[in-house]
């Protein structure tokens, strides 16, 4: 009985490993073809390694998902995009981070090809909103890219979280649109979230400027500074600089949203 169970045991991690093995095959097949989705490529040569990956397993699956550099990631994106949906279902996640940052290559195109997948994006977008709603320009691009182009059905289920933006003092004037637009909020509803807005922002500038600092002349005086001092100048005046920082930014929400105010809540 003993020997049986030995052998039995001998058996089951000769499978194990022979599945590792297949497995990093996969995975070593899958590298050498994504090496070649460089800018640097040849385009026949880089054409038959996009061909060529679209049998990918899903085990390496996660490696098209911003490879080796940016310089790859052009070919990556039309990789993902040839691939389709629901054949990259389980790399979402890491696509949608792929739209943290616009300038990325690849990013603009993986950015609509998540737009036509439409509600099955919708668990993954509610988790950013929940969990990196500070992370302001991931979410921003979010709003720009796939929310500001969902029908109220898709918005309704996000709702929560939209409502939670709109509190807070990034992307809030993005969150208050849809709600609107959508019908989640009355316009009377909004105005009185605005003004409130408005009324803090005011206060909060009305501190500010009780400082009376000159921030004009601090930032002509930065600008006089030689070159080899500027960083000594910004240091030893840092308290001033972060003041004048902070008006600066509340007049600039001001601006946005008597923009905002112009264009959703004036009849």
């Amino acid at each position: 009985m003993d020997n049986e169970a030995e052998e039995s045991s001998v058996v089951a991690r000769t499978a194990w490993w022979k599945i590792q093995v297949q497995r990093v095959n996969l995975v070593e097949e899958a590298s050498s073809l994504i090496k070649k989705l460089s800018w640097h490529t040849r385009e026949e040569e880089k054409e038959d390694a996009i061909n060529k990956l679209q049998y990918i397993k899903d085990e390496a699956l996660h490696l098209l998902v911003q490879p080796i550099s940016k310089d790859y990631w052009d070919g990556a994106a039309e990789t993902v995009i040839r691939l389709g949906y629901p054949r990259v279902k389980s790399i979402l996640p890491g696509l949608l981070e792929w739209i943290q940052d616009l300038n990325w290559p690849g990013a603009g195109e993986i950015a609509g090809f998540l737009l036509e997948i439409g509600d099955p994006m919708i668990p993954y977008v509610k988790d950013v909103l929940n969990q990196h709603s500070d992370d302001q320009e991931w979410v921003y691009w979010i709003f720009e890219k796939l929310i500001d182009h969902w029908n109220t059905k898709q918005v309704q289920q996000i709702q929560a979280e939209l409502i939670k933006i709109s509190q807070e003092k990034a992307n809030d004037l993005s969150a208050l649109r849809i709600l609107l637009t959508h019908g989640i909020y009355a316009k009377d509803v909004v105005c009185e979230i605005i003004q409130h807005k408005k009324d803090v922002l005011v206060f909060e500038l009305k501190e500010l400027h009780d400082t009376h600092l000159d921030c004009e002349a601090l930032h002509k005086e930065f600008l006089n500074q030689q070159p080899n001092v500027i960083k000594q100048f910004h240091e030893h005046n840092k308290d001033r600089f972060y003041i004048c920082n902070a008006i600066s930014n509340r007049q600039e929400v001001l601006r946005e949203i008597e923009i905002f105010t112009a264009e959703f809540l004036t009849s």
